[in-house]
C-alpha cells in the first residue's frame, strides 16, 4: 500500500478535533479517554462523574457554586505521579478536578469561543513549511481514540520523515525540556489572541484568559505549568506550540530562511533542510522563540543527522528491527525482549514487543516453569515502569500456569513487595490490583485510586472549596469504578484489554 493510500486510509479513520463543532467537541473532551489518558485497567471510567457533574453544573457559572476561590486550596487536582526510569526521575500526572475540567470544557465550546480558537488554529495551520502532526484526533472505527492518534503520529512523523529524505540531506531533532511543566499560563492568552492584546485587555472576555484563571484554580494560583494527563491540556499545550510555530514562521522569513520543513509532535521537533548551516539558525531562531515564552530546547536531545532515513526512526525500533524479536522457546523470547530493556529502558518498541509476547502466550495451551517466567517480567517492569500495564497482562497469563491459589497469592505478594522499592508506584498498584483482584479483592494498597475499588472512602480531590451540596455529592470519587465490569474481571487479562494500537505499524 503507497503512502498516498495509506494516509488517505488513516484520515478516513480519525477526525481531528478542530474539524468538530462545539458540541461536539464537548463530547468528545467529556469521555473517559479524553479527561484521562493514562493507562488504566477498564473499570475506571471517569466519564460517570463527569456525567454526574455535569448534571448539577449544566452550563452554569461555576462561581455560584463555590465559598472561596479554588486557587486558594491545595490538592484541587489529584496527581498521580509515574516513574520514568525506575529510580529517581518521574512524569506528574495529574486528575483534574472534575468540576474545574467541566468548567473550563463549557467555556472553550461555546460557539463563540470555539470559532474564536479553530480560527486562530488555522492560522497555525496554514504555515507552509510546517506541520503540526499532535492535534487531538476521534477515532471513526472501533479502534480507542489513543490508538488512532498513535497511528497518527506514524503516519505524520515517521513515515512522513522517511518521506522528506527525497528533498532534504539533513535532519536536526529537538524538543523542549518538561514542556507542559514549564508553560506559563499567560503565554496562552498571547496564543490565541496576539501578546499586545492580552497584555492589554486581562478581562474574562477573552478565552485565552478564562483559561489562564481556570488552570490557575487548578494548581493553588501557579502561573508556571499546566496539569499533565488530558487532551484538554494536550489541546491547550497546542495552543502555546501553534503559536511558537508561526513566531518561528515569521522570524526565519525576516531572515530570509525559506528551504525547510518543520514536522512537530508537540513538542518534538524535526527540521528538514539541505545544508547544516541553515539548520543551525533554525534551531538558533527556534530557542530564542522559546525564551519569549519562558521555555527551553533539551540540549541533550538536540542532535544532527544525514541521515534521514534512519534518523526518523527511533532508535530503539531501529535496534528492534536489527535484533533477533524472538525464539521458539518461550523463555528465550522473553529474554531477548529482556535484553531489549537492558538498553532502551521505557522505550515504545519494548511495550510492543511485550505485547506480541503477550499475543504469542494468550494462545499457548501450558506454560513450563512460570516462576523463572514472572521473575523476567517483573525485572523488565522495574526497569521500564512505563510497561507496568503490559507486564501485569503478561504476569496475570502466566500466574494462570501456577497451580494453587494460595501460590499465586504468594507471588503477587513477592511482586508488590519488588516493585514497591520503585519511588512512586501508585499506577504500578493500581496495575497489579488488576491482576490480584480476582483472587483476592481485599490486597490492602496505598494508592487511593486501589482503596476506592474495594469500596474505601478516600478523598481524590480537595473539594473545600465548594459551598453547593449537590455538587458535593456528584463528586463523590466511588463515581470512578464501574462496579459492574469490575465484578465481571477474569484473572487473566485479556489482549484486547491493553491492545492500544497496531503493533506492525510501530
Amino acid at each position: 500500500m503507497s503512502g498516498l493510500i495509506m494516509a488517505h486510509s488513516l484520515e478516513q479513520d480519525e477526525e481531528s478535533l478542530l474539524s468538530m463543532t462545539g458540541a461536539e467537541a464537548r463530547k468528545f473532551l467529556l469521555k473517559s479517554e479524553s479527561y484521562c489518558n493514562i493507562d488504566f485497567p477498564p473499570y475506571f471510567r471517569f466519564s460517570r462523574i463527569l456525567s454526574y457533574v455535569s448534571r448539577v453544573v449544566g452550563h452554569a457559572d461555576l462561581r455560584g457554586m463555590q465559598k472561596q476561590s479554588p486557587r486558594s486550596c491545595e490538592g484541587v487536582n489529584y496527581p498521580l505521579l509515574t516513574n520514568k526510569d525506575g529510580r529517581h526521575a518521574w512524569r506528574p500526572f495529574q486528575l483534574i478536578h472534575p468540576a474545574l475540567y467541566l468548567s473550563l470544557v463549557n467555556h472553550i465550546t461555546t460557539k463563540a469561543h470555539w470559532e474564536a480558537i479553530r480560527t486562530r488554529f488555522s492560522e497555525f495551520q496554514s504555515l507552509s513549511n510546517f506541520r503540526c502532526l499532535s492535534i487531538p484526533v476521534r477515532s471513526r472505527t472501533t479502534r480507542k481514540d489513543k490508538a488512532a492518534q498513535i497511528l497518527h503520529w506514524w503516519q505524520g512523523i515517521e513515515q512522513g520523515a522517511i518521506e522528506l529524505a527525497l528533498d532534504y540531506a539533513y535532519v536536526l531533532h529537538a524538543d523542549i525540556t518538561d514542556c507542559y511543566a514549564a508553560i506559563y499560563t499567560h503565554s496562552v492568552a498571547w496564543a490565541l489572541h496576539g501578546k499586545a492584546t492580552a497584555k492589554t485587555n486581562r478581562t474574562m472576555t477573552l478565552i485565552g484568559n478564562i483559561i489562564d484563571a481556570h488552570i490557575q484554580d487548578m494548581r493553588h494560583g501557579q502561573t508556571n505549568g499546566i496539569p499533565q494527563g488530558s487532551v484538554l491540556m494536550d489541546l491547550v499545550a497546542e495552543m502555546v506550540l501553534g503559536y511558537a510555530d508561526l513566531e518561528l514562521s515569521e522570524r526565519l522569513t525576516k531572515k530570509s530562511i525559506t528551504e525547510y520543513v518543520v514536522l512537530r509532535y508537540r513538542d518534538d521537533y524535526r527540521i528538514f533542510v539541505n545544508n547544516p548551516q541553515s539548520g543551525e539558525a533554525i534551531l538558533k531562531t527556534l530557542t530564542e522563540v522559546m525564551i519569549d515564552l519562558g521555555l527551553k530546547l533539551n540540549t541533550a536531545k538536540t542532535t544532527g543527522s544525514q541521515s534521514v532515513v534512519i534518523s526518523s526512526l527511533k532508535k530503539d525500533k531501529l535496534a528492534w528491527l536489527r535484533a533477533r524479536q524472538s525464539d521458539r522457546d518461550v523463555q528465550k523470547h522473553l529474554l531477548v525482549i529482556h535484553a531489549h530493556g537492558i538498553d532502551y529502558p521505557n522505550a515504545g518498541s519494548l511495550v510492543v514487543a511485550l505485547a506480541r509476547f503477550h499475543e504469542r502466550i494468550s494462545k499457548a495451551k501450558k506454560l513450563r516453569n512460570p516462576l523463572p517466567l514472572i521473575s523476567i517480567v517483573v525485572d523488565i517492569a522495574y526497569s521500564s515502569p512505563r510497561t507496568f500495564p503490559v507486564c501485569a497482562a503478561v504476569i496475570s497469563r502466566i500466574l494462570s500456569a501456577v497451580k494453587t491459589k494460595k501460590e499465586r497469592l504468594r507471588l503477587i505478594e513477592k511482586i508488590h513487595t519488588k516493585l514497591s522499592q520503585l519511588p512512586n508506584t501508585g499506577h504500578m498498584e493500581v496495575w497489579l490490583q488488576r491482576i490480584s483482584y480476582p483472587y483476592n479483592s481485599v490486597i490492602a494498597f496505598e494508592e487511593c485510586l486501589c482503596q476506592l475499588v474495594v469500596g474505601g472512602s478516600v478523598g481524590i480531590w480537595n473539594n473545600d472549596w465548594i459551598s453547593s451540596n449537590k455538587l458535593l455529592a456528584a463528586l463523590d470519587p466511588r463515581r470512578i469504578v464501574d462496579e459492574r465490569k469490575l465484578n465481571l474481571l477474569k484473572p487473566v487479562v485479556k489482549p484486547a484489554e491493553i491492545r492500544v494500537f497496531a503493533y506492525e505499524r510501530y
